[in-house]
């Protein structure tokens, strides 16, 4: 008995689709696969700026010749602490953990300028720079992935 046409019709009509959908899949998951990049670079930033926060913060004491006394290596380990855990909420909302830190990093600064004049502008200006610039090079990339991840 021969096949009705129309049936055979509808078949590959969905047996298409499903290949389209699956394709446009494929690509999306390729186009989160290169955002990912900056979302590590943007962790990556976070991280660093920990390490080098309770570094500095020890070389800072020792220059001014102030006792490391356990208040400030508490005070040291809760920014380098703050930064990690930015770092760590890079996996779920990279976005918004970029934005933070850098709030959180100015913030600081400024602080230290309130703090100590002129020497607090300056003191480690390049690195500042460094950090700054690089997490704010990850915000493009970074906001790119989230809406992607949105429109899967």
């Amino acid at each position: 008995m021969p096949e009705d046409p129309n049936e055979n019709t509808t078949h590959q009509t969905k047996g298409n689709e499903n290949e389209i959908s699956d394709y446009y899949d494929g690509l999306k998951q390729i186009e989160i696969q290169g955002y990912e990049t900056g979302v590590k670079k943007a962790r990556t930033a976070l991280f660093v700026t920990a390490g080098l926060l309770f570094v500095g913060e020890l070389i800072s004491v020792g220059l001014t010749g102030l006792t490391l006394t356990p208040l400030l290596i508490g005070i040291a380990l809760i920014e380098s602490v703050i930064f990690i855990g930015l770092a760590f909420w890079t996996k779920t909302k990279p976005y918004t953990a970029i934005i933070v830190g850098l709030v959180i990093f100015i913030g600081m600064w400024i602080l230290a300028i309130i703090g100590s004049g002129f020497m607090g502008a300056i003191g480690g200006i390049i690195v500042r720079i460094i950090i700054i610039s690089y997490l704010i090079s990850a915000l493009k990339p970074v906001k790119a992935w989230e809406d992607a991840r949105k429109n899967m």
